[in-house]
């Protein structure tokens, strides 16, 4: 009970949030080529953990995109949210199959979604790190499912940094958040997850020269 009423405090913080917020989402070109490249439409965006609020809000109540949420206690937070911002939770873990609780479930899942043409969201260098090193996990459904990858990355004007392993940030009050989208990646045999890195800090690199208008 108590950890189901901390979920809804978390929520009523984040929704006071937003509602300060002015969310961009740019280059959405990307987007549409990602649909394109798939019979039914769908792609996995791609984003580092410590970006995902911003990235999510910059979607939230749109489509019913997919988000990955662990099976940890952490993980129950992120998936009420998830929920509550329009997305549909697969609650595991992205992790190679078998290796940990709920992986395998949680990939066959975000799969058999993907065939169906609903799209995702991956923190790709989640649940636990290394920060801002692309795991297995976006690379395998890809190749399973033909959908491809894009790069997404945010700015955020002003923030709080956690003191955690990906530097979390959570915008401030009237921050303006920006969303940039990066050119779709098609996975084919022989390629690995390090071109989702690449393509994530080519992404970044461009951002940071980027001004933002306040």
């Amino acid at each position: 009970m108590i950890h189901k009423i901390l979920q809804y405090i978390v929520w009523l913080f984040i929704k006071m949030l937003i509602s300060t917020y002015r969310v961009e989402l740019r280059d959405t070109r990307y987007r549409e080529q990602a649909e394109l490249m798939h019979p039914k439409g769908a792609f996995i965006f791609a984003m580092w953990h410590e970006q995902v609020l911003g990235i999510m809000l910059a979607h939230a109540w749109t489509k019913p995109y997919l988000a990955l949420a662990s099976r940890s206690k952490d993980g129950d937070y992120a998936a009420f949210v998830a929920t509550k911002l329009g997305f549909k939770a697969v609650r595991g873990s992205s992790r190679k199959r078998g290796k940990d609780k709920g992986g395998k479930e949680a990939i066959q899942e975000y799969v058999e979604n993907l065939h169906a043409g609903i799209s995702g969201g991956l923190t790709v260098d989640g649940p636990k790190g290394p920060r801002r090193v692309c795991k297995s996990g976006a690379v395998i459904m890809a190749k399973e499912t033909g959908a491809a990858i894009m790069p997404v990355s945010a700015r955020y004007t002003s923030y709080w940094e956690f003191n955690s392993w990906d530097k979390f940030k959570v915008p401030k009050p009237f921050s303006k958040i920006i969303v940039t989208c990066g050119e779709p990646i098609r996975i084919t045999e022989g390629m690995g997850p390090e071109i989702v890195t690449q393509a994530l800090n080519s992404l970044e690199e461009r951002c940071r020269q980027t001004e933002i208008v306040h």
